[in-house]
């Protein structure tokens, strides 16, 4: 008795319920699929929530913001954004997020699902392809996270000038210089004379630039006078004209 007294309830249910459910609101808070830039205004960090993902949590700044062409089920585009205070990001790493190196101040180009959670505290998240790299393929619009390159971090540095660079000391061994004299020297000691030392001067006309210690040391060789004075203006004083003799 009591079965058949419940049959007309358990029927109705089965006939209303399908209906009472497409009509109850949803109850995910308010949200929309934006792409826009940001600034970072807490360091990211790193975070393990109890399912055992792994999420770069922090917060930005908008910079600019608008809603995306592909939107979420139940999508509201008339949502208003805040640009005025932090918005937290939480980043899946699990899920196919890129795992970048973000530090505060950074730039950044984001698409994800912005909510508005009714007690404070706005957030994006689904920054993360829907690929199906856990969930359902496509469950959500595509997201990302990308770093703003600045020009002017990765300009080369400007070269100094060379006045600006200091002489380097040079740790090699010098290599010997040798000395126009030291022929001349080296022919008086085989046992040149002074004709021969002449001639040889006068043939190579070679520029001395004879110093006071080399002098003394071709006198010391006994090397003449007139040799040394052949030395000294040897290069310097033009060769005398050649003279033709009359027939």
């Amino acid at each position: 008795m009591r079965h058949r007294r419940l049959a007309p309830l358990v029927l109705a249910l089965l006939v209303f319920a399908p209906a009472l459910l497409a009509a109850a609101p949803s109850r995910k808070s308010p949200h929309v699929q934006i792409v826009g830039e940001a600034t970072i205004v807490t360091p990211p960090k790193e975070t393990v929530h109890r399912n055992g993902r792994r999420f770069l949590e922090f917060e930005i700044r908008l910079v600019s913001a608008r809603p995306a062409a592909n939107q979420p089920s139940g999508a509201d585009r008339e949502l208003a954004i805040d640009t005025a205070h932090p918005v937290k990001v939480v980043h899946d790493l699990s899920c196919g997020g890129a795992a970048l190196h973000l530090e505060k101040a950074d730039r950044i180009e984001i698409a994800g699902e912005y909510v508005h959670v009714p007690k404070g505290g706005d957030l994006i998240h689904f920054t993360h392809p829907a690929d199906g790299s856990c969930g359902t393929a496509g469950g959500h619009p595509s997201g990302y996270l990308r770093r703003i390159v600045d020009a002017s971090r990765t300009a080369a540095p400007t070269p100094r000038p060379i006045s600006a660079v200091p002489d380097q000391p040079y740790f090699g061994t010098p290599r010997p210089v040798s000395k126009p004299y030291a022929s001349i020297l080296a022919a008086k000691q085989a046992g040149a004379t002074d004709a021969d030392l002449l001639a040889r001067v006068e043939r190579e006309r070679t520029v001395y630039s004879l110093t006071t210690a080399e002098i003394q040391e071709l006198r010391s060789a006994g090397v003449s006078p007139a040799v040394i004075e052949a030395m000294l203006r040897s290069g310097r004083t033009p060769r005398p004209a050649a003279t033709s003799t009359p027939r």
